[in-house]
């Protein structure tokens, strides 16, 4: 399900406890868009998010093929948005 209603979103800005910096959303978006196969740049998102603590599943990850500078705003929005 995803959560894209104003209600889960601002739940899920509330319980947000890390912020993601603009240097990590750099480096995670180079390291996905270095995979290959266009198809398998989910999984590595995913995996990224994941490692450095985010949730991947807080909001749909773009589904179309998109620039590192799309990706590294995309996250900025998702993960370090403004209050």
């Amino acid at each position: 399900m995803l959560r894209n209603d104003a209600t889960n979103d601002q739940r899920w800005r509330n319980t947000l406890t890390k912020r993601m910096s603009k240097t990590l959303a750099a480096e995670i978006a180079i390291r996905t868009l270095e995979v290959i196969n266009p198809t398998n740049r989910p999984i590595a998102l995913s995996s990224a998010l994941r490692k450095h603590g985010f949730d991947p599943t807080v909001a749909a990850q773009p589904t179309h093929p998109i620039g590192r500078s799309e990706l590294v705003a995309w996250l900025l929005s998702t993960y370090a948005p403004n209050d």
